[in-house]
């Protein structure tokens, strides 16, 4: 086969970034290039990144790796028999990865509407490969004197029709799972993070807290007014609020995805663009009147998409005076406060790799993404805090 070495470099890539993926998705480094929120960040943190808890990249690892050991089963000294049997497992495998490679690049294309940089090299990798193994596979009849038979490489088409069914038939378990699975939409992972007297310091009178700064549970929200999910967060929280005023309070930091002013984000996604702004705006709110602020952030959280950025200038003006809100925004209260959730942030995703928001900080653990249902959050507040959540 004369495109053996260009299929076996090809196919050795997409093995290469496939383990280096599954390496980092089991929480041993960060994705090199994959800032949070990014492209590939959003990629690898969606829930097409599974199948049943198990990182895709370690199934694109075993398909891989077998593709390539098929590959040596060729060459002018092999035996027809050996290269026979190789083609048996490799058409079905390529099929697969056809298969697999359009499930992906559709979901990035059209559901996760993100594209991951190192996934897309695989896919095209893989597919490249795997056209030019089946371009080259040898599928005819078998010859019809035996003597013949045994010197000859072929796959009667019969055979391969049956090997391409079994793993399109395979790929269709494989997507079905993804799509009716459902896992949990945040991770909780330990870290040594106290309020107190560790390493970040708060002032429960002197930083946004919804709830009173008497109760001794005390959690971090760490959110942003653009990011979609912190606002399904968002009235979780409240709900928690309405439930729990007596026993849980919730310091509320917004750390916005903005490169302007958060030097974690390389690059600042579109959604994100006026995020450093919003969240001064928010902090002026609270710096002005301690009570307009949870008006103003029901107000920005409440549509789909945060209201234009003026609109809600022109809402806070409403809510705090407008004198207020100017003399708010000069006040280094702002810039510091904002700096402090940044930098809470910015420690979770040095030490944690943790990119995703929104995140809370229960105890000494650090829950990222939103929740299913309150239902969720209220199970993980028992389990860190032992508050007792009301049946009614």
């Amino acid at each position: 086969m004369r495109t053996l070495i260009p299929i076996r470099l090809l196919l050795l890539l997409a093995l290469g970034i496939s383990i280096y993926l599954a390496y980092a998705s089991f929480g041993a480094s960060g994705v090199a290039g994959c800032g949070p929120e990014s492209g590939c960040d959003k990629v690898l943190q969606s829930r097409w990144s599974h199948w049943f808890g198990i990182p895709v990249s370690v199934f694109s690892i075993l398909i891989y790796a077998a593709l390539f050991a098929m590959t040596f089963r060729f060459g002018p000294k092999a035996e027809p028999a050996a290269q026979r049997a190789a083609w048996r497992v490799i058409i079905p495998l390529a099929v697969l990865v056809i298969a697999s490679v359009l499930w992906f690049v559709g979901l990035q294309i059209f559901v996760i509407k993100q594209m991951c940089k190192f996934c897309m090299t695989v896919h095209g990798a893989g597919l490249l490969a795997s056209i030019v193994l089946l371009r080259a596979a040898p599928i005819r009849q078998a010859p019809d004197k035996p003597w013949q038979a045994e010197k000859q490489v072929f796959v009667p088409p019969r055979v391969a029709g049956i090997l391409a069914l079994v793993a399109l038939a395979a790929f269709v378990v494989f997507a079905a799972g993804q799509a009716l699975y459902k896992p949990k939409t945040f991770s909780t992972q330990s870290y040594s993070f106290q309020t107190s007297d560790g390493r970040f310091q708060f002032d429960l009178n002197d930083v946004p807290l919804i709830g009173s700064p008497k109760n001794t549970n005390i959690i971090v929200s760490l959110f942003d007014y653009t990011c979609h999910h912190c606002r399904i967060m968002h009235w979780h929280l409240m709900e928690a609020d309405h439930k729990l005023s007596n026993q849980l309070s919730i310091i509320s930091l917004p750390n916005p995805l903005d490169g302007r002013c958060n030097p974690s984000v390389r690059k600042t996604p579109p959604a994100h663009q006026q995020a450093c702004d919003y969240a001064k705006l928010g902090l002026a709110v609270w710096r002005a009147n301690h009570e307009a602020q949870h008006q103003f952030d029901n107000w920005i959280f409440t549509p789909e998409q945060p209201p234009d950025l003026v609109q809600a200038q022109l809402y806070a003006m409403s809510l705090v005076g407008s004198n207020q809100l100017a003399r708010a925004l000069e006040d280094a209260w702002v810039e510091k406060t904002l700096q402090r959730g940044i930098a809470v942030y910015s420690t979770n995703y040095i030490h944690l790799h943790i990119g995703n928001m929104p995140q809370l900080i229960v105890g000494t653990n650090i829950v990222a993404g939103t929740f299913g249902d309150t239902a969720q959050m209220y199970k993980v507040l028992e389990q860190n805090l032992g508050v007792k959540v009301p049946s009614s």
